[in-house]
């Protein structure tokens, strides 16, 4: 199983919880330094998505976390990942879509910031509603039996789901100063308001794709029985172990893996 852009190792330590030593997991990312201790049966390495090259047809089941909408060459990677994907295997790919997040309900002086931050200061090769295009863009590599879900959570100071947010918020203010955005009283008023325990908003929205590689013994074995493309779960007599695979929930990328249970 590989996880693809790895960040500080959690989905991979759960998953290599959940494939148990019997199984194996490759953990990626351009940066492995803050990467977590894994078990034995779990590899990390050093490795850049956009240049280096993965093996083909390789990983049962292959996850990448709000990875994609970071990389201008996004659909080259996408490629790839499918490419390194055994037939039988799964894609599970966890983005952004931040259409709407500038529209919420806010009180100023956050309200004008946060419509600057959420929809004017992203880089112009960043795709930060990527996850909508998720499932056409799998469709159109040839997985099938495609699935999608998308979450929104409340963001509250002091809490994982909502400091990833209001920490880039501080980090930025200076520069939204210095541009003539907003002045060093607002900007110091908009990090009391979103400081206070009171405070709430809702996230963007978080979307997970799923999609299933079709090998040529699947096409066979699903057309002796009448049906025209596998559905999860259903088992395959090749003569090779199946891989079952439920995903529930598709939690965001702050709060948790995925709920994947995996019996190979």
């Amino acid at each position: 199983m590989l996880e693809a852009g790895a960040g500080n190792g959690s989905v991979t330590e759960w998953i290599a919880d959940k494939v148990g030593p019997t199984g194996s997991v490759l953990s990626l990312d351009i940066d492995v330094r803050f990467h977590a201790e894994v078990p034995e049966h779990a590899e990390v390495r050093e490795f850049d998505l956009e240049t280096d090259e993965l093996p083909r047809e390789s990983f049962d089941l292959i996850h990448a976390r709000a990875v994609l909408q970071h990389l201008p060459t996004r659909e080259d990677v996408l490629a790839r990942l499918v490419d390194a994907l055994r037939p039988g295997g799964h894609l599970v790919i966890e983005d952004g879509v931040f259409l709407g997040f500038a529209e919420q309900a806010l009180e100023e002086p956050y309200r004008a910031i946060h419509a600057v931050m959420s929809a004017g200061t992203q880089e112009k090769w960043r795709e930060p509603n990527f996850g909508l295009r998720l499932i056409d863009q799998m469709r159109r590599l040839g997985l099938v039996d495609l699935q999608a879900d998308g979450h929104v959570w409340t963001m509250r100071p002091g809490e994982a789901g909502g400091d990833w947010w209001f920490l880039a918020l501080e980090r930025a203010l200076p520069r939204l100063v210095a541009a003539g955005v907003t002045t060093e009283e607002m900007a110091a008023a908009a990090l009391r308001q979103v400081s206070n325990p009171e405070f709430i908003m809702l996230s963007p929205v978080h979307l997970s794709a799923l999609g299933f590689q079709l090998g040529e013994h699947h096409v066979e074995a699903f057309h002796e029985r009448g049906a025209l493309v596998p559905q999860l779960g259903d088992p395959v007599d090749d003569g090779e172990p199946d891989l079952f695979i439920v995903l529930r929930g598709f939690p965001h990328l702050l709060h948790g893996p995925f709920e994947l249970i995996g019996l190979l």
